[in-house]
Protein backbone atom coordinates (compact mmCIF):
# COMPACT_ATOMS: atom_id res chain seq x y z
CA UNK A 1 0.00 0.00 0.00
CA UNK A 2 1.18 3.54 -0.75
CA UNK A 3 1.52 5.98 2.11
CA UNK A 4 0.28 9.57 1.62
CA UNK A 5 3.83 10.74 0.92
CA UNK A 6 4.61 7.92 -1.52
CA UNK A 7 1.29 8.46 -3.37
CA UNK A 8 2.20 12.13 -3.86
CA UNK A 9 5.65 11.18 -5.13
CA UNK A 10 4.06 8.68 -7.50
CA UNK A 11 1.81 11.44 -8.94
CA UNK A 12 4.89 13.42 -9.95
CA UNK A 13 6.59 10.54 -11.77
CA UNK A 14 4.42 10.46 -14.89
CA UNK A 15 4.54 14.22 -15.70
CA UNK A 16 8.29 14.29 -15.03
CA UNK A 17 8.84 11.34 -17.39
CA UNK A 18 6.74 13.04 -20.08
CA UNK A 19 8.58 16.33 -19.58
CA UNK A 20 11.85 14.43 -20.01
CA UNK A 21 10.58 13.20 -23.38
CA UNK A 22 9.56 16.76 -24.31
CA UNK A 23 13.02 18.00 -23.33
CA UNK A 24 14.54 15.31 -25.56
CA UNK A 25 12.42 16.59 -28.45
CA UNK A 26 13.72 20.10 -27.81
CA UNK A 27 17.28 18.82 -28.19
CA UNK A 28 16.72 16.43 -31.11
CA UNK A 29 14.71 18.08 -33.93
CA UNK A 30 14.36 14.74 -35.75
CA UNK A 31 12.53 13.32 -32.72
CA UNK A 32 10.21 16.34 -32.65
CA UNK A 33 9.58 15.92 -36.39
CA UNK A 34 8.68 12.25 -35.91
CA UNK A 35 6.30 13.16 -33.10
CA UNK A 36 4.68 15.79 -35.32
CA UNK A 37 4.24 13.40 -38.25
CA UNK A 38 3.00 10.32 -36.40
CA UNK A 39 1.42 11.54 -33.15
CA UNK A 40 0.18 15.10 -33.63
CA UNK A 41 -2.44 14.34 -36.32
CA UNK A 42 -4.09 11.80 -34.00
CA UNK A 43 -4.02 14.20 -31.03
CA UNK A 44 -5.37 17.06 -33.16
CA UNK A 45 -8.17 14.82 -34.40
CA UNK A 46 -9.18 13.77 -30.89
CA UNK A 47 -9.07 17.28 -29.39
CA UNK A 48 -10.77 18.95 -32.35
CA UNK A 49 -13.47 16.23 -32.34
CA UNK A 50 -14.26 17.19 -28.75
CA UNK A 51 -14.30 20.95 -29.38
CA UNK A 52 -16.30 20.83 -32.63
CA UNK A 53 -19.45 19.86 -30.70
CA UNK A 54 -19.12 22.74 -28.23
CA UNK A 55 -20.28 26.19 -29.34
CA UNK A 56 -18.24 28.11 -26.76
CA UNK A 57 -14.46 28.25 -26.38
CA UNK A 58 -13.11 25.41 -24.24
CA UNK A 59 -10.01 27.55 -23.74
CA UNK A 60 -12.25 30.08 -21.96
CA UNK A 61 -13.90 27.33 -19.91
CA UNK A 62 -10.52 25.96 -18.87
CA UNK A 63 -9.26 29.43 -17.95
CA UNK A 64 -12.32 30.11 -15.79
CA UNK A 65 -12.04 26.68 -14.13
CA UNK A 66 -8.35 27.28 -13.37
CA UNK A 67 -9.14 30.67 -11.77
CA UNK A 68 -11.93 29.15 -9.64
CA UNK A 69 -9.82 26.19 -8.51
CA UNK A 70 -6.82 28.39 -7.73
CA UNK A 71 -8.96 30.86 -5.77
CA UNK A 72 -10.68 28.01 -3.92
CA UNK A 73 -7.38 26.42 -2.89
CA UNK A 74 -6.11 29.78 -1.59
CA UNK A 75 -9.30 30.24 0.46
CA UNK A 76 -8.92 26.71 1.85
CA UNK A 77 -5.34 27.52 2.84
CA UNK A 78 -6.43 30.76 4.53
CA UNK A 79 -9.04 28.91 6.59
CA UNK A 80 -6.56 26.20 7.55
CA UNK A 81 -8.28 23.50 5.48
CA UNK A 82 -5.11 23.08 3.46
CA UNK A 83 -1.49 23.51 4.54
CA UNK A 84 0.86 25.77 2.60
CA UNK A 85 3.08 22.83 1.68
CA UNK A 86 0.04 20.88 0.49
CA UNK A 87 -1.13 23.88 -1.55
CA UNK A 88 2.34 24.35 -3.07
CA UNK A 89 2.54 20.67 -4.10
CA UNK A 90 -0.88 20.83 -5.77
CA UNK A 91 0.09 23.98 -7.65
CA UNK A 92 3.40 22.46 -8.76
CA UNK A 93 1.69 19.27 -9.93
CA UNK A 94 -0.92 21.30 -11.83
CA UNK A 95 1.78 23.38 -13.55
CA UNK A 96 3.65 20.24 -14.58
CA UNK A 97 0.53 18.72 -16.14
CA UNK A 98 -0.34 21.97 -17.92
CA UNK A 99 3.15 22.05 -19.47
CA UNK A 100 2.84 18.39 -20.50
CA UNK A 101 -0.59 19.02 -22.01
CA UNK A 102 0.58 22.11 -23.93
CA UNK A 103 3.63 20.49 -25.50
CA UNK A 104 2.14 17.08 -26.27
CA UNK A 105 -1.02 18.68 -27.66
CA UNK A 106 0.86 21.07 -29.97
CA UNK A 107 3.94 22.80 -28.54
CA UNK A 108 6.48 20.15 -29.60
CA UNK A 109 6.08 21.68 -33.05
CA UNK A 110 8.35 24.50 -31.86
CA UNK A 111 11.26 22.05 -31.82
CA UNK A 112 10.87 20.77 -35.37
CA UNK A 113 13.50 21.56 -38.03
CA UNK A 114 12.84 24.99 -39.51
CA UNK A 115 11.03 25.65 -42.77
CA UNK A 116 14.18 25.78 -44.94
CA UNK A 117 15.46 22.49 -43.53
CA UNK A 118 12.13 20.70 -44.01
CA UNK A 119 11.73 21.98 -47.58
CA UNK A 120 15.46 21.54 -48.35
CA UNK A 121 15.83 25.18 -49.37
CA UNK A 122 18.48 27.83 -48.87
CA UNK A 123 17.44 31.16 -47.31
CA UNK A 124 17.37 33.73 -50.15
CA UNK A 125 20.19 36.23 -50.28
CA UNK A 126 19.33 39.91 -50.15
CA UNK A 127 19.12 41.32 -53.67
CA UNK A 128 17.79 44.87 -53.86
CA UNK A 129 16.99 44.89 -57.60
CA UNK A 130 15.28 41.50 -57.45
CA UNK A 131 13.28 42.45 -54.39
CA UNK A 132 12.06 45.71 -55.91
CA UNK A 133 10.76 43.74 -58.91
CA UNK A 134 9.23 41.15 -56.55
CA UNK A 135 7.32 43.83 -54.62
CA UNK A 136 6.20 45.51 -57.85
CA UNK A 137 4.79 42.19 -59.03
CA UNK A 138 2.74 41.77 -55.86
CA UNK A 139 1.52 45.36 -56.03
CA UNK A 140 0.22 44.67 -59.55
CA UNK A 141 -1.59 41.59 -58.27
CA UNK A 142 -2.96 43.58 -55.32
CA UNK A 143 -4.29 46.32 -57.58
CA UNK A 144 -5.96 43.70 -59.79
CA UNK A 145 -7.59 42.00 -56.80
CA UNK A 146 -9.20 45.13 -55.31
CA UNK A 147 -12.75 44.67 -54.02
CA UNK A 148 -14.84 47.79 -53.50
CA UNK A 149 -17.38 46.30 -51.07
CA UNK A 150 -15.67 43.50 -49.11
CA UNK A 151 -18.74 41.93 -47.48
CA UNK A 152 -19.10 38.17 -47.20
CA UNK A 153 -20.70 35.25 -45.43
CA UNK A 154 -18.30 33.97 -42.76
CA UNK A 155 -19.32 30.34 -43.28
CA UNK A 156 -18.62 30.63 -47.03
CA UNK A 157 -15.15 32.06 -46.40
CA UNK A 158 -14.50 29.28 -43.89
CA UNK A 159 -15.48 26.63 -46.45
CA UNK A 160 -13.35 28.29 -49.12
CA UNK A 161 -10.24 28.30 -46.91
CA UNK A 162 -10.88 24.66 -45.95
CA UNK A 163 -11.21 23.60 -49.59
CA UNK A 164 -7.95 25.36 -50.44
CA UNK A 165 -6.04 23.69 -47.58
CA UNK A 166 -7.36 20.34 -48.77
CA UNK A 167 -6.29 21.14 -52.34
CA UNK A 168 -2.79 22.37 -51.50
CA UNK A 169 -1.89 20.42 -48.35
CA UNK A 170 0.59 18.19 -50.21
CA UNK A 171 2.41 21.16 -51.74
CA UNK A 172 2.52 22.77 -48.29
CA UNK A 173 3.50 19.46 -46.65
CA UNK A 174 0.72 19.64 -44.12
CA UNK A 175 -1.01 16.60 -42.58
CA UNK A 176 -4.60 16.38 -43.79
CA UNK A 177 -7.33 16.34 -42.59
CA UNK A 178 -5.71 16.57 -39.14
CA UNK A 179 -9.08 16.89 -37.40
CA UNK A 180 -11.60 19.71 -37.70
CA UNK A 181 -11.15 23.47 -37.61
CA UNK A 182 -14.21 25.11 -36.05
CA UNK A 183 -13.75 28.83 -35.45
CA UNK A 184 -14.68 29.98 -31.95
CA UNK A 185 -15.46 33.30 -30.32
CA UNK A 186 -13.66 33.94 -27.05
CA UNK A 187 -14.61 35.81 -23.88
CA UNK A 188 -11.23 37.57 -23.92
CA UNK A 189 -12.02 39.20 -27.28
CA UNK A 190 -12.27 42.70 -25.71
CA UNK A 191 -8.75 42.29 -24.31
CA UNK A 192 -7.50 40.95 -27.67
CA UNK A 193 -8.91 44.05 -29.32
CA UNK A 194 -7.23 46.38 -26.84
CA UNK A 195 -3.81 44.87 -27.55
CA UNK A 196 -4.35 44.54 -31.31
CA UNK A 197 -4.56 40.73 -31.54
CA UNK A 198 -6.67 39.60 -34.48
CA UNK A 199 -6.72 35.91 -33.58
CA UNK A 200 -5.06 33.09 -31.68
CA UNK A 201 -4.87 29.31 -31.59
CA UNK A 202 -5.78 27.51 -28.36
CA UNK A 203 -3.57 24.38 -28.27
CA UNK A 204 -5.17 22.80 -25.19
CA UNK A 205 -8.36 21.96 -27.10
CA UNK A 206 -7.09 22.54 -30.65
CA UNK A 207 -9.28 25.61 -31.16
CA UNK A 208 -9.12 28.39 -33.75
CA UNK A 209 -10.15 31.85 -32.48
CA UNK A 210 -10.61 34.90 -34.71
CA UNK A 211 -11.31 38.35 -33.30
CA UNK A 212 -14.62 39.54 -34.75
CA UNK A 213 -13.47 43.13 -34.32
CA UNK A 214 -11.39 42.60 -37.47
CA UNK A 215 -12.62 44.33 -40.60
CA UNK A 216 -13.99 42.11 -43.41
CA UNK A 217 -10.89 42.71 -45.56
CA UNK A 218 -8.65 41.38 -42.75
CA UNK A 219 -10.76 38.45 -41.56
CA UNK A 220 -9.94 35.82 -44.29
CA UNK A 221 -6.17 36.21 -43.89
CA UNK A 222 -6.39 35.92 -40.10
CA UNK A 223 -8.59 32.84 -40.44
CA UNK A 224 -6.13 31.15 -42.83
CA UNK A 225 -3.24 32.04 -40.50
CA UNK A 226 -4.89 30.53 -37.41
CA UNK A 227 -5.92 27.42 -39.34
CA UNK A 228 -2.28 26.94 -40.30
CA UNK A 229 -1.49 26.80 -36.57
CA UNK A 230 -4.08 24.04 -36.21
CA UNK A 231 -2.15 21.95 -38.74
CA UNK A 232 0.73 22.00 -36.27
CA UNK A 233 2.65 24.97 -37.66
CA UNK A 234 4.03 26.97 -34.73
CA UNK A 235 6.16 29.63 -36.45
CA UNK A 236 4.31 32.91 -37.01
CA UNK A 237 6.18 33.69 -40.23
CA UNK A 238 5.40 30.25 -41.63
CA UNK A 239 1.69 30.63 -40.79
CA UNK A 240 1.76 33.98 -42.60
CA UNK A 241 3.30 32.24 -45.61
CA UNK A 242 0.54 29.62 -45.71
CA UNK A 243 -2.13 32.30 -45.24
CA UNK A 244 -0.65 34.17 -48.20
CA UNK A 245 -0.49 31.10 -50.43
CA UNK A 246 -4.00 29.96 -49.50
CA UNK A 247 -5.75 33.33 -49.74
CA UNK A 248 -4.08 34.46 -52.96
CA UNK A 249 -5.03 31.12 -54.58
CA UNK A 250 -8.73 31.64 -53.87
CA UNK A 251 -11.40 32.28 -56.50
CA UNK A 252 -13.39 34.10 -53.82
CA UNK A 253 -12.66 37.83 -54.50
CA UNK A 254 -12.67 38.97 -50.85
CA UNK A 255 -10.39 36.13 -49.73
CA UNK A 256 -7.94 36.83 -52.57
CA UNK A 257 -7.95 40.56 -51.88
CA UNK A 258 -7.38 39.96 -48.16
CA UNK A 259 -4.38 37.76 -49.04
CA UNK A 260 -2.70 40.31 -51.31
CA UNK A 261 -3.54 43.20 -49.00
CA UNK A 262 -1.77 41.66 -46.01
CA UNK A 263 1.10 40.21 -48.04
CA UNK A 264 2.00 43.54 -49.63
CA UNK A 265 2.01 45.20 -46.20
CA UNK A 266 4.70 42.72 -45.09
CA UNK A 267 6.67 43.24 -48.29
CA UNK A 268 6.56 47.01 -47.95
CA UNK A 269 7.88 46.74 -44.40
CA UNK A 270 10.94 44.95 -45.75
CA UNK A 271 11.24 47.24 -48.76
CA UNK A 272 11.54 50.25 -46.47
CA UNK A 273 14.66 48.66 -44.96
CA UNK A 274 16.21 47.13 -48.07
CA UNK A 275 15.55 49.91 -50.57
CA UNK A 276 14.51 53.07 -48.70
CA UNK A 277 15.31 55.34 -51.64
CA UNK A 278 12.81 53.50 -53.89
CA UNK A 279 10.18 52.91 -51.22
CA UNK A 280 7.99 55.94 -51.94
CA UNK A 281 8.03 55.43 -55.68
CA UNK A 282 7.12 51.74 -55.49
CA UNK A 283 4.54 52.15 -52.73
CA UNK A 284 3.04 55.00 -54.73
CA UNK A 285 1.97 52.49 -57.39
CA UNK A 286 -0.71 51.11 -55.07
CA UNK A 287 -4.27 52.01 -56.07
CA UNK A 288 -5.43 55.01 -53.94
CA UNK A 289 -8.57 53.05 -53.01
CA UNK A 290 -6.37 50.35 -51.52
CA UNK A 291 -4.34 52.97 -49.64
CA UNK A 292 -7.68 54.10 -48.19
CA UNK A 293 -8.32 50.50 -47.03
CA UNK A 294 -4.90 50.35 -45.36
CA UNK A 295 -5.70 53.62 -43.61
CA UNK A 296 -9.10 52.32 -42.52
CA UNK A 297 -7.56 49.17 -41.01
CA UNK A 298 -5.00 51.25 -39.10
CA UNK A 299 -7.55 53.73 -37.79
CA UNK A 300 -10.00 50.93 -36.91
CA UNK A 301 -7.50 49.23 -34.61
CA UNK A 302 -6.15 52.52 -33.23
CA UNK A 303 -9.62 53.31 -31.86
CA UNK A 304 -9.42 50.31 -29.53
CA UNK A 305 -5.65 50.23 -29.00
CA UNK A 306 -4.31 50.48 -25.43
CA UNK A 307 -0.58 51.27 -25.55
CA UNK A 308 0.39 49.98 -22.09
CA UNK A 309 -1.55 46.72 -22.41
CA UNK A 310 -0.17 46.20 -25.89
CA UNK A 311 3.45 46.65 -24.77
CA UNK A 312 2.94 44.15 -21.92
CA UNK A 313 1.37 41.67 -24.35
CA UNK A 314 4.17 42.11 -26.90
CA UNK A 315 6.90 41.59 -24.31
CA UNK A 316 5.16 38.54 -22.87
CA UNK A 317 4.60 37.00 -26.31
CA UNK A 318 8.14 37.85 -27.39
CA UNK A 319 9.51 36.04 -24.33
CA UNK A 320 7.19 33.10 -24.97
CA UNK A 321 8.40 32.73 -28.58
CA UNK A 322 12.07 32.99 -27.63
CA UNK A 323 11.58 30.44 -24.83
CA UNK A 324 10.30 28.05 -27.49
CA UNK A 325 13.32 28.53 -29.76
CA UNK A 326 11.76 31.20 -31.99
CA UNK A 327 14.96 33.24 -31.80
CA UNK A 328 13.63 36.29 -33.60
CA UNK A 329 10.72 36.53 -31.20
CA UNK A 330 7.87 38.70 -32.37
CA UNK A 331 10.04 39.97 -35.26
CA UNK A 332 9.52 36.58 -36.93
CA UNK A 333 6.36 38.02 -38.49
CA UNK A 334 8.56 39.96 -40.97
CA UNK A 335 10.50 36.81 -41.89
CA UNK A 336 7.57 35.72 -44.05
CA UNK A 337 9.14 37.67 -46.92
CA UNK A 338 12.15 35.35 -47.05
CA UNK A 339 9.92 32.27 -46.84
CA UNK A 340 7.69 33.54 -49.64
CA UNK A 341 10.62 34.26 -51.96
CA UNK A 342 12.17 30.84 -51.30
CA UNK A 343 8.88 29.01 -51.77
CA UNK A 344 8.03 30.88 -54.98
CA UNK A 345 11.48 30.10 -56.42
CA UNK A 346 11.07 26.42 -55.51
CA UNK A 347 7.66 26.20 -57.20
CA UNK A 348 8.93 28.01 -60.33
CA UNK A 349 11.75 25.48 -60.65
Amino acid sequence: MFTGKSRLTYKFIIPIVLLTFIFACSQVPALAESYFRFCYPAIATILSFINRWVAFSLFDAGLIAAIILCSGSIIMMIFKRLSFSGWLKKVLLSVLWILVWFYLAWGIGYFRPDFFTRFELEPPKEDRIFFEAFVNQYIDLLNQSYVSDPQFDVSEVDRDVEVLYKKYHEALRLPYPCGWRRTKKTLIEPLMTRVGVSGFFGPFFNEVHVNNYSLPISYPYTLAHEKAHQFGITGEAECNLYATLICTSSDYPVVRYSGYLQTVSYLLGNLRKISPEQYREIAGRIDPRIIADYREIYEHWQKAYHETLSKVQEKAYDSYLKTNKQRSGILSYSEMTGLLIAYREMMEK
